[in-house]
């Protein structure tokens, strides 16, 4: 008999984009169409600023740390059809013929309900902050990518609804014990890219993403069952920020 999936609400969808700038290209534009390419990228980044104030959505830049890619960006949008006007835009813009893309990932936010809907307006408080998140005013971000193993022995989906639901319970107390310190926005990408969930975490401080991490690790959804093929960290940043990155590297 089959096992009992597990209830979920959705909110938003969810893109995450990263690309490595070219700057053996870049080097090579003069100075004037520099500044054009610029300014239109900080127009087309005032217009999501613009739907971020209106509650429409939100979004998070940020330079990565590593080999992976330079810039990245989290955006959030009410449905997916808007999360593809904005990555055409972006895609549409002449600064992209400087930007190569490397990893991308699209999701929606998810909220599991194992244990049932809330019944309480605090409950409900929580449902849809997560639901339709403002990306955290924090300077680190931390993404990653992770499913639940479908292996003989370790199969999450043969486990009892009962077992899973006792494992999921342990795993959001750990998430609950780093309030303060780590902010998470869930994701989940079942049918919508190659893994499962996304998991983008936010912090001050950027060891705090180890500690939960591994501290998670030990758990048996975890340990037993979960799979996690790469991870991204960077630090937040703005179109100002990225405007001097791009200039001050040529000797302005």
């Amino acid at each position: 008999m089959a096992e009992q999936a597990a209830p979920s609400l959705e909110g938003w969808f969810c893109l995450h984009l990263f690309w490595k700038i070219d700057w053996a290209k870049w080097r090579r534009v003069p100075q004037d169409e520099r500044r054009e390419c610029l300014d239109e990228f900080k127009a087309l980044a005032a217009q999501l600023d613009e739907v971020q104030s209106q509650g429409k959505g939100s979004h998070y830049w940020c330079q990565v740390n590593g080999q992976k890619a330079d810039l990245g960006l989290m955006v959030l949008r009410e449905t997916l059809d808007q999360l593809q006007e904005v990555e055409t835009s972006l895609e549409k813009l002449r600064l992209s013929d400087y930007l190569e893309p490397t990893i991308s990932y699209v999701s929606v936010t998810e909220v599991g309900l194992y244990s049932g809907k809330p019944t309480t307006d605090r409950g409900w408080s929580y449902v849809n902050a997560s639901l339709h998140p403002k990306t955290p005013d924090k300077p680190y971000i931390c993404f990653y990518p992770m499913s639940k193993t479908r292996v003989p022995g370790a199969n999450w989906y043969t486990l009892p609804y009962d077992q899973r639901k006792a494992y999921m319970h342990d795993h959001g107390k750990i998430g609950r014990s780093y309030a303060g310190k780590v902010s998470i926005i869930l994701t989940g990408s079942i049918g919508l890219d190659d893994y499962e969930w996304g998991v983008t975490l936010f912090a001050d401080d950027p060891v705090q993403f180890k500690k939960i991490v591994t501290e998670m690790r030990y758990i048996e959804a975890s340990s037993i069952y979960g799979e996690f093929p790469y991870f991204l960290v960077g630090t937040h940043t703005d179109p100002e920020r990225i405007d001097r990155l791009l200039t001050d590297q040529m000797g302005q």
